[in-house]
């Protein structure tokens, strides 16, 4: 029975690890993940979990990292910049409601956004095109971010549905509100 358990912990990687704590935090949310529960689920001793993982903190850090990863599959097509920053800001939603349970979590911290990351360097880019300085371009990003992260936790909590009352509430603010973000980054220009 050692041997076996201690064979099923060898095979415990920090990948699988965060795969099975994303499952988790889909599933039940944030609140309901605990390194007790995530071991169970992986059927090993909870104290093996330490040599991939710190602690929660860490565990949920590596789960926000690991979602804001699939960016990097991110491509902003042709078009004007207001079409790129349009097709870029569905992007971020898309990836980012298809883990509810962890966007709840992540937006809520203060380093949400990361800059250097693929989205980052994709939405500065589009700034600078639409005509922004470096400096502008990284200072209206991060308020573009913060704005487009409270949209997307308004849509998750349900508040856009209720105050615009339609079964598309949620796709036709989102749209709204990115053009209307759109039209205030083409003020400052």
């Amino acid at each position: 029975m050692a041997a076996a358990a201690k064979a099923r912990e060898t095979r415990l990687t920090r990948e699988g690890i965060l795969d099975a704590a994303l499952r988790m935090v889909d599933a039940d949310g944030v609140e309901a993940l605990s390194m007790r529960k995530l071991a169970a689920e992986l059927d090993v001793n909870p104290m093996s979990l330490y040599h991939h993982v710190d602690n929660k903190a860490a565990l949920l850090d590596g789960l926000t990292r690991m979602v804001t990863e699939g960016a990097r599959d991110v491509v902003v097509g042709p078009g004007t910049w207001q079409e790129q920053l349009f097709q870029l800001a569905h992007q971020f939603r898309a990836l980012s409601l298809g883990h509810r349970n962890l966007i709840r979590y992540a937006f809520s911290s203060d380093d949400f956004v990361q800059r250097g990351g693929p989205m980052w360097c994709s939405l500065c880019a589009i700034l600078r095109t639409a005509g922004l300085d470096e400096p502008e371009s990284e200072r209206v990003g991060a308020v573009l971010a913060a704005l487009v992260g409270g949209l997307l936790l308004t849509e998750v909590n349900g508040t856009m549905r209720r105050l615009i009352g339609d079964d598309d509430s949620d796709d036709t603010g989102f749209s709204m509100a990115v053009w209307l973000l759109i039209d205030g980054v083409a003020a400052r220009r």
